[in-house]
């Protein structure tokens, strides 16, 4: 740079005005906000220190927000609540993100008692593990919290579904629904159950043949999405035959949430989301997804109108309810609109059966199959147990079929269950939103609250479980039943509010678990990680998936 222009750069910079502030005009200004700030170029700080004013700005910005942020992280503290200090910004959810759901449950319990006070970004969150408590809040007091909390503006069908509506709408889905997962049409549907466990015994046959170990983790997501897309979508798929389907690719889709800034800043700050939803922007890029399976759901209830002869599945008789109904469309509009019989003698609109078929495979396909693998893994590492359960269905069923009613007289399978199901539940945790202020154990919990059971450490709780980490079906005689509280158990939830589908999921693991054993036994082998490391998701599942040897019974 020449001397000349140079010379010319200080003199423009001399002519740009500065401004010596005292403390008492600092203050001044500082309380003012940002438009004390527009007033002047470069303050120079009792003397010192010379800001330029976007600097100050930004200054000025990152304190409100931190102050925002320990605000927000101030109402545990308020009530005297215990648990662990909070990031600023996101409270918990880091350590969640680096250690697991259903780890990080468990070490908070240990470490502050039966309620912890925890934020997820910056909504409150409190975890409950006192079986007592969560009898109060689940049933006796249901009322006080009947709704569950939710994290995104629900969006499409999925608005209307049991999981995203509240009072009486919620009710209505609930008592509308109920007699779909009944005994009977449990039984009604045993020939779409039959032929998918015989899909599943042939795939497995074949698989045997080479030897190797079998991915079960893999070979059971097949099997439980067969199911699901043959009894909640109308839809004949081999999944196991024919990985590379749209379908199967869609739900796999459906169900690999990767990380997304959206996510954390939702977290941090939850009224964004509203705004997403207003910009018909979803945080969790599924609307392609979503647009599929509707499709697929939309073209099998015009061919179920076209076609006479009725399918006996669930989403048959969600079509029979939407039907069930004497009023006409303006007359149903009209009653929808009005007070308070809205929700009474109708039948399930279009949106509600789309939306229940979405979740029932949404809540169905990768519960109940990691179910089924921590099942054959239990009984592989644990072979005097697999060989009790053998016996008891060489003795009550033979070469018989399982069946509805056959399946229901396996005393030691339910208690096998029961047992993989209290060492690895379906999810971390099931919670309730506080509607209200309410008082929990002599703490104020304010409205608003995520109230939380972590159930997988309830389920390995030593209080509870004696020797927590060993696997023994006995727990679950009657007798050692009795001697425990109910609500130390909870792998369907309690209450009004439990899982719907719990007998359709318990039918669907018992047939494939007894089919496949009146053929085979499972076998650890080499490639078979013991222990088992679980993933960090709030769905349990075996993060390396379960390799296991098949080998034929004689």
């Amino acid at each position: 740079m020449s001397l000349m222009a140079e010379k010319k750069n200080q003199a423009t910079l001399s002519q740009q005005p500065t401004v010596t502030f005292r403390f008492d005009q600092l203050t001044s200004l500082l309380s003012g906000g940002a438009a004390g700030c527009w007033a002047v170029r470069k303050m120079d700080i009792l003397g010192l220190v010379e800001i330029n004013k976007w600097i100050l700005t930004a200054i000025l910005l990152c304190v409100t927000v931190l102050l925002y942020s320990r605000w927000k992280h101030s109402v545990f503290r308020k009530y005297g609540i215990p648990g662990p200090p909070p990031t600023p910004f996101f409270g918990v959810s880091l350590r969640y993100n680096r250690e697991g759901l259903a780890l990080t449950d468990q070490d908070l319990a240990k470490t502050y008692g039966d309620v912890v006070g925890v934020y997820m970004g910056h909504s409150p969150l409190l975890l409950v593990s006192n079986p007592e408590t969560i009898k109060e809040i689940m049933v006796k007091d249901f009322s006080r919290t009947p709704n569950r909390p939710k994290t995104f503006v629900p969006r499409n069908e999925m608005a209307h579904t049991l999981i995203n509506t509240d009072g009486d709408h919620w009710r209505f889905l609930r008592n509308t629904l109920l007699p779909t997962f009944s005994s009977g049409k449990m039984r009604m549907m045993e020939p779409l159950f039959k032929a998918k466990y015989e899909q599943l015994l042939a795939n497995l046959k074949e698989r045997s043949k080479t030897g190797e170990p079998v991915e079960f983790k893999e070979v059971f997501g097949a099997y439980t999405l067969d199911v699901i897309a043959s009894t909640g979508f109308g839809v004949d798929i081999d999944s196991q035959k024919n990985p590379d389907s749209e379908f199967v690719k869609n739900a796999q889709k459906f169900f690999n949430i990767t990380f997304n800034p959206l996510l954390l800043l939702i977290l941090m700050f939850p009224k964004i989301d509203g705004l997403l939803n207003f910009l018909d922007i979803s945080p969790l890029n599924r609307r392609s997804i979503m647009a599929f399976f509707r499709s697929v759901a939309s073209q099998a209830v015009t061919i179920r109108k076209e076609d006479s002869s009725s399918r006996k599945d669930l989403l048959q008789l969600m079509l029979n309810a939407h039907h069930d109904t004497d009023l006409n469309e303006d007359q149903k509009a009209q009653k929808y609109e009005e007070g308070t019989d809205k929700w009474k003698q109708r039948g399930l609109t279009m949106d509600e059966v789309l939306g229940h078929a979405i979740l029932f495979m949404l809540v169905g396909y990768d519960t109940t199959s990691n179910a089924l693998t921590f099942t054959a893994y239990n009984l592989a590492t644990n072979p005097e147990c697999q060989e009790k359960l053998i016996d008891e269905i060489d003795t009550v069923l033979g070469k018989e079929c399982p069946n509805y009613d056959n399946v229901q007289k396996l005393d030691y399978l339910e208690r096998v269950f029961c047992e993989s199901l209290r060492l690895y539940p379906s999810a971390a945790r099931t919670n309730r939103l506080a509607e209200n202020d309410i008082v929990i154990e002599g703490y104020t919990i304010p409205k608003g609250t995520d109230i939380s059971f972590p159930i997988y450490s309830i389920h390995r709780d030593p209080r509870f479980w004696e020797n927590p980490t060993k696997f023994d079906p006995e727990r679950f005689t009657p007798e050692n039943k009795a001697k425990r509280h109910p609500y130390a158990f909870l792998p369907f939830g309690h209450g009004p509010r439990n899982c719907i589908g719990m007998r359709l999921a318990q039918v669907e693991m018992k047939f494939a678990m007894v089919y496949i054993l009146q053929h085979f036994r499972f076998k650890t082998c080499s490639e078979t990680e013991i222990p088992l490391k679980i993933s960090k998701a709030g769905l349990l599942k075996p993060e390396n998936g379960v390799k296991l040897l098949l080998e034929p019974r004689t």
